[in-house]
């Protein structure tokens, strides 16, 4: 299945860059109608139709664009005609630069250069004749009109299918829905939403941005005496919708600018320390959260984009390589065939917290597992950090201990570095300034034991500390025992409850022999058997119960209310269990 997946994907680019010619203004026409359906809407709602709604917008949208394209144009003509008034300017910077008397280094480099071409210089041979053919006027009129071609075309193509998709965007829908399948309609229906709502919410906070640079840049080009400076902030403003590189050419006008009207530099520092500080501000402050979040891409698979779109389509690629690629996100987050697209450029997390942390484990690396731990325990407490993360990741070692892949060393380095983790979490949030705790009644003991393996040992101990101190008396028995020996010592301790902690694949079996036991020496003892996982467990229920288990529970605040209810000073309460960090400093003491 993947190696089909792949196969599509390899074919899938290939289509991509040899139909560009086709499919660049098809995807251009399709941003454009992200922006223009919504306006085409409201004036539907005016009753002016459909078709009349679309011409106003297209016609609107495109002048805009081409005001902006003429005027821009014209600015740009204007500044080549002023060229030679600032010629003086140049040239006397261009000397400053290049004379090595000056001491830059470029000046030097210069001098160089020309030592360098003076020594390979070949004799100067007599240059030979060179006879032009006139051209005729046709071939003339070839050579200015096709540069001009390919543009034009590509932009009567964005038009034409900008007007279509504007008039028939249902119908597209449906065919596209069609096409996708029938049984597919819920899945095909929340992939088109949440694409147009990701690339529609980006644009818009694109934007935002945008003109938080723009306004304020064009504002100080005004105050620094730099000539049409508004409409350099708005060219900055449009620019920067093109990602990484939109803003050097958004600079590169004014700084050139600045460069050839100014008598010394001082204009050149002020806009580039302008753009710097602007750059850096919203780089710092707004762009991260603004890629990651607005878009639902990662940092890295925006600068992957970026890469890929340009080398396949060009500058235009790199124009849509932000919609372009959240349409691909959304494509793997709804279609299972294609999940990977989602792992890769999504910034969901991956793996689950306990997957995270035992991950971190099995790389031995104590310092993260720590943070990680810490992390989760901030911000959902001791409860959820042992409940949510601890005890299935010991679930997780166990698995991979019983299939044979992990081995002895790094199955020692978990247990011994779940252990360490627990108390040093504990350790931090029991530093925190406590009120008081009630003092206690004496309470009748309730033993926890290993089912067979030492991770079931430390998930008791684990429980075991998360019980509140003010309601219940634990006893850890020690491991390893034999079972003989565990039946004496929860007789040793009068204990009314025990509690029994297994953590699968290979822990319900010993756990009914040892349920077995107890019963037959403790008739009246109450037996809870934790089976810490979150898969089915009827059939293990039912084996466990029949060998004389009162309760079964898999989780751990299940585990403390049923103990709640089944230890004699509890019966009948039925407040829910949050033990805060007092009676875990209590139950610490009273472990000791």
């Amino acid at each position: 299945m993947r190696n089909a997946s792949l196969v599509a994907l390899l074919v899938v680019t290939a289509v991509l860059y040899f139909a560009r010619d086709v499919l660049i203004p098809l995807a251009l026409a399709i941003l454009l109608s992200f922006l223009l359906a919504p306006a085409v809407r409201h004036l539907e709602r005016w009753k002016l139709g459909r078709v009349l709604s679309t011409a106003i917008v297209v016609l609107l949208g495109f002048s805009v664009i081409g005001g902006i394209g003429w005027v821009a144009g014209g600015q740009a003509i204007a500044l080549t005609a002023k060229l030679p008034e600032y010629r003086a300017n140049v040239q006397a910077k261009m000397r400053v630069l290049r004379d090595p008397s000056s001491g830059t280094q470029l000046g030097k480099a210069a001098e160089a250069i020309k030592d360098l071409e003076k020594q390979a210089d070949p004799a100067p041979q007599r240059p030979m004749p060179v006879t032009e053919t006139p051209k005729s006027p046709f071939a003339q009129l070839a050579e200015v009109v096709t540069p001009f071609t390919k543009p034009f075309g590509t932009a009567l193509a964005v038009i034409v299918f900008t007007i279509l998709l504007l008039l028939h965007r249902e119908n597209m829908r449906e065919r596209l829905i069609g096409l996708i399948g029938a049984r597919r309609i819920n899945v095909t229906t929340q992939a088109l939403g949440e694409a147009s709502y990701r690339v529609s919410r980006y644009l818009f906070m694109q934007l935002v941005v945008n003109a938080c640079f723009g306004i304020p840049f064009g504002v100080a080009l005004y105050f620094i005496g730099i000539p049409n400076a508004m409409l350099w902030g708005l060219l900055a403003t449009l620019l920067r919708f093109i990602p990484y590189a939109g803003v050097w050419i958004a600079v590169s006008m004014p700084v050139l600018l600045a460069f050839a009207i100014s008598d010394g530099w001082s204009q050149v520092a002020w806009v580039l320390g302008v753009f710097l500080a602007l750059e850096l501000l919203l780089v710092n402050l707004v762009e991260p959260w603004l890629y990651s979040r607005s878009a639902g891409l990662s940092p890295i698979a925006v600068i992957a984009a970026a890469l890929f779109w340009t080398w396949l389509w060009g500058p235009v690629g790199l124009l849509l390589a932000m919609p372009l690629t959240v349409c691909v996100a959304v494509i793997g987050r709804h279609i299972p065939e294609m999940g990977y697209l989602n792992v890769l450029l999504g910034v969901e997390p991956v793996l689950t917290p306990e997957a995270r942390f035992y991950q971190r484990l099995v790389a031995m690396d104590q310092d993260e597992a720590e943070e990680l731990a810490e992390s989760h325990a901030n911000e959902k407490g001791l409860a959820a950090l042992h409940a949510e993360v601890v005890i299935p990741a010991l679930g997780l070692a166990e698995q991979d201990r019983h299939a044979g892949t992990l081995d002895e060393t790094r199955a020692r380095f978990i247990l011994d570095t779940t252990r360490r983790i627990v108390e040093y979490v504990e350790d931090r949030k029991e530093s925190q300034p406590q009120s008081e705790a009630p003092p206690r009644k004496a309470l009748a003991p309730v033993c926890l034991v290993a089912a067979s393996d030492e991770a079931d040992h430390v998930a008791a101990a684990v429980l075991a500390r998360m019980l509140p101190a003010s309601e219940f008396n634990p006893r850890v028995i020690p491991f390893p025992l034999l079972a003989a020996e565990t039946v004496e010592q929860i007789a040793k301790h009068a204990c009314k409850v025990v509690c029994i902690s297994a953590i699968p694949p290979q822990a319900a079996t010993p756990a009914s022999y040892l349920c077995k036991r107890l019963k037959h020496r403790l008739p009246d003892l109450k037996v809870l058997v934790a089976l810490w996982t979150s898969e089915n467990t009827e059939r293990a229920s039912a084996r466990l119960r029949a060998a004389g288990a009162d309760v079964v529970v898999t989780g751990l605040t299940e585990a403390i209310d049923q103990l709640r209810e089944l230890t004699p000073q509890n019966q009948g309460r039925t407040t829910i269990s949050r033990p805060d960090s007092e009676s875990l400093r209590e139950r610490r003491k009273t472990n000791r």
